[in-house]
């Protein structure tokens, strides 16, 4: 079960400019969040590995979901949904079902579009964001249960799940804002989000100037995709 968390932090969310000028994913975008959804995928594993004791089944603090959280905090919207979706589909093919791939993608979904309009609000922190994915996921999670199972159960199971996903999504959320931190404050991480951002607003077929130093003029191919 994917979770987020919530609590309160100095600053506010600053969410990554979007640019609609590209139509293609450039190498290092696609390795980039590659990567992201691939520590997504192993974080959800390592944590399956070890059940919560707690006695309702299903009940997990989310591990996977604050590279979510950080793509769209650091990224944009479009790269942490596509991360998302990547995550819960190999996590399901791989060691899931299709129970459970339900469960998954209802509460990953609904907990990515409550945290993306979350971010819009600019008095709330990258605690708080994900707090409000957190509810959200448990909700969509039992909309599910409501549809498979009956009502009741779902209303059943409402009050301990609110209270897990605030949980859970707490401890979320201050993970991923000390992973906000850190790459903030290293060189290297502040280069290669610089470098991405170049990508994100070259338009499309446009000769990087790297690419020039380098003697290649033709244009970078890339993967067909929303650039964001």
């Amino acid at each position: 079960m994917l979770t987020h968390g919530g609590g309160p932090q100095a600053s506010n969310v600053r969410r990554a400019p979007s640019s609609r000028r590209c139509g293609r994913l450039s190498a290092l975008q696609v390795a980039t969040y590659g990567v992201l959804a691939a520590v997504a995928l192993v974080c959800g594993y390592v944590e399956s590995l070890v059940p919560l004791p707690v006695p309702v089944p299903g009940i997990k603090l989310g591990l996977g979901n604050v590279v979510v959280l950080y793509a769209l905090v650091a990224f944009g919207p479009r790269p942490a949904l596509a991360i998302m979706l990547a995550k819960v589909c190999a996590s399901a093919l791989l060691f899931g079902n299709p129970t459970i791939f339900a469960y998954s993608l209802a509460g990953g979904l609904t907990s990515f579009c409550a945290m993306a309009l979350a971010t819009r609000w600019r008095g709330l922190s990258v605690v708080g964001v994900s707090m409000v994915g957190g509810v959200a996921h448990m909700l969509g999670q039992l909309a599910v249960v409501a549809f498979v199972l009956a009502p009741h159960v779902a209303l059943g199971y409402l009050p301990v799940l609110l209270l897990a996903g605030l949980a859970s999504g707490l401890f979320v959320g201050y993970v991923g804002r000390l992973a906000l931190r850190a790459t903030g404050s290293s060189s290297f991480m502040k280069g290669w989000r610089r470098r991405l951002a170049k990508d994100r607003q070259a338009p499309a077929g446009q000769t990087t100037g790297r690419q020039a130093k380098d003697g290649r003029e033709t244009p970078e191919r890339g993967v067909s995709g929303d650039s964001h």
